[in-house]
């Protein structure tokens, strides 16, 4: 049985859209520190976040910069360090992963979004047939 049986597709959907959007900004922030000697990057565990999130557990706890941005403070999310070394500075960011990371992310959100509308739009088509 699915971690995620019985939970709403939408909620699932924007819980899902949360964590990617999340970890666009761990990738950004690896790509941001490519040049930084001895940082390590961060990689989110999609699953285990998204399954900490919508069971309401655990994880590592964000700042956000304003409180109604996103609801952190209960939704927190589970993240791994990377333990190779591609320079001889200690740094660890190999770009080229993190760009391919950075597009399949944006492609995984850019899919739960369509499915979500496509979902709002069945519901919206439905409520009007009851209408008529």
């Amino acid at each position: 049985m699915s971690a995620f049986a019985g939970v709403d597709t939408s909620t699932l959907l924007v819980q899902a859209m949360k964590v990617r959007e999340q970890n666009h900004r761990f990738i950004a922030n690896n790509i941001v520190n490519v040049d930084t000697p001895h940082y390590n990057p961060v990689e989110l565990d999609f699953q285990k976040t998204l399954r900490s999130m919508v069971e309401g557990r655990g994880g590592v706890a964000l700042r956000t910069s304003r409180p109604q941005h996103f609801d952190f403070e209960t939704h927190r999310l589970d993240f791994e360090r990377l333990a190779f070394l591609s320079k001889n500075d200690y740094n660890k960011v190999d770009l080229d992963d993190q760009i391919t990371k950075l597009s399949q992310n944006t492609g995984e959100y850019t899919t739960y979004a369509r499915l979500l509308a496509k979902k709002f739009e069945m519901t919206k088509t439905m409520l009007q047939s009851l209408a008529r």
